[in-house]
């Protein structure tokens, strides 16, 4: 398997996977002590102390910076989901150790149900018949009505592939990449609320 075809394993299973199971916080954190472990050139092990994370992390809602006590709640929670081990501490920081999505136990089990079968009918990988269904859905995306090129559009699995939904022409909807990181690995039920808010929004600034 090539290193593209690697990072892009990767991405599927942890869009498809593991964020639907992350906050918000929990989602940045993850993938900000994922970025700075390869940074550092220690695999996907990082030391480094809570202060130093508080101050170079997200900032909040308002701009202010995220304190110390958060940063502790949220890496407890991601160690809890199996998302990070936590090593020893030392005057440098505590270690962590980031367990890429395949790794976690939960994503594990949604890989072992999915097992979707790469037969004759799959409209996902097969350029082509994507390019098919674009032009069936008139490059246009299914959930916001916005029009997407080449560049842009994506498929998305209406019935998620964790759920047992296939790569078969009726399960892919055309898709912009907003509406489909807000869906992600979501059932269409479970992401209507959230699909709905960004789409008025987006309305709204469109027309002051």
């Amino acid at each position: 398997m090539t290193a593209d075809k690697d990072l892009k394993k990767i991405i599927i299973e942890f869009v498809d996977m593991l964020l639907p199971e992350l906050t918000p916080y929990e989602v940045a954190m993850y993938l900000y002590l994922l970025r700075n472990s390869y940074m550092k050139g220690a695999g996907l092990k990082i030391r480094i102390g809570k202060r130093s994370i508080a101050s170079s992390f997200v900032k909040g809602v308002r701009g202010e910076r995220v304190n110390y006590s958060h940063v502790t709640e949220v890496l407890k929670s991601l160690e809890k989901k199996n998302c990070l081990k936590v090593g020893d501490t030392t005057r440098e920081g505590t270690l962590y150790e980031i367990m890429l999505p395949a790794e976690i136990p939960s994503v594990r089990e949604k890989l072992k149900s999915v097992q979707v079968e790469q037969e004759d009918d799959d409209w996902f990988n097969d350029a082509e018949k994507r390019r098919e269904l674009f032009e069936k859905d008139r490059w246009t995306c299914q959930y916001c009505g916005e029009k997407v090129s080449i560049k842009n559009a994506t498929l998305d699995h209406y019935v998620p592939q964790w759920k047992g939904g296939k790569h078969t022409k009726e399960n892919l909807k055309t898709c912009c990449l907003l509406c489909n990181g807000i869906k992600s690995g979501k059932s269409y039920e479970d992401a209507a609320t959230f699909l709905l808010k960004s789409i008025q929004e987006r309305r709204s600034k469109s027309n002051p």
